[in-house]
């Protein structure tokens, strides 16, 4: 009689060592920060197209071509400043987190120049999230002007209107020309609403930035402790190791 030989399934073997090497390739991806700048990318992609189709619109809608006359150039620049620092704070992330962490800050010098790179960014993105609450509040006030605006024209009825109430130049509107002039400002409404919905996407990806790296300095302190005391009973072990031989020698004489 034959023994039977069991030979396993190669399609299986290989499933589960793909499907092995695809958890630790996942390991290693720094999730909590990915995601934070995925949405940073989405805050920062919603506010420059919708800060750049509004902004025109809007000198066109108040017959001013020098209101914002800033705003185009200066999103530009907060957009390549945010992309560069949220980058940082991935790339920082990513090398702060374990398992990374235990190969690239492995010892007491490197683990200490980690924790200080990650308080100074803390600071960094503490202040920048605070920055970007103040831009929504900024960023709510033509919101709610325009909001203002239909109020006034689809529910209160209103047949003039004049900007000069509300800090502009002094332009009247009655009857058709208010009505026209309410229909692009519901036009516009959309832009800020899609603006005001970025930059809280923006702050919110700070904030969980600002928990990662809280979380990546924690776990670096951890790291440190342990490896103090690990180096703290190799050097007993030592010690003990000598002790037995110098207790050894004093018998055998």
């Amino acid at each position: 009689m034959t023994p039977s030989t069991n030979t396993s399934n190669p399609g299986l073997t290989q499933s589960g060592t793909c499907g092995e090497r695809l958890l630790h390739c996942l390991s290693n991806v720094p999730c909590a920060s990915l995601i934070a700048w995925i949405t940073l990318l989405l805050g920062l992609g919603g506010l420059t197209g919708s800060i750049l189709t509004g902004v025109p619109r809007t000198r066109d809608l108040l017959r001013d071509d020098a209101t914002l006359w800033f705003m185009e150039h200066t999103i530009i620049g907060v957009l390549c400043g945010m992309f560069v620092f949220g980058t940082l704070l991935l790339l920082v992330g990513h090398l702060s987190s374990d398992p990374t962490s235990r190969h690239t800050f492995n010892t007491s010098k490197k683990n200490a120049c980690a924790r200080g790179l990650n308080i100074m960014l803390l600071i960094l993105t503490f202040i920048l999230g605070i920055s970007w609450i103040i831009i929504s509040a900024v960023i709510a006030i033509p919101l709610m002007m325009l909001l203002l605006l239909l109020y006034l024209h689809d529910y209160m009825k209103e047949n003039c209107f004049n900007l000069a109430n509300y800090g502009f130049s002094f332009r009247e509107m009655c009857g058709h020309d208010f009505a026209a002039f309410t229909d692009k400002g519901r036009e516009l409404l959309i832009c800020y609403i899609i603006a005001y919905a970025a930059v809280v996407l923006i702050a919110a990806s700070l904030i969980h930035f600002l928990i990662n790296i809280s979380a990546n300095i924690t776990h670096l302190r951890d790291t440190r402790f342990v490896t103090l005391h690990a180096y703290e009973e190799e050097n007993e072990e030592v010690r003990n190791s000598a002790s037995k031989h110098s207790n050894l020698a004093d018998t055998t004489m």
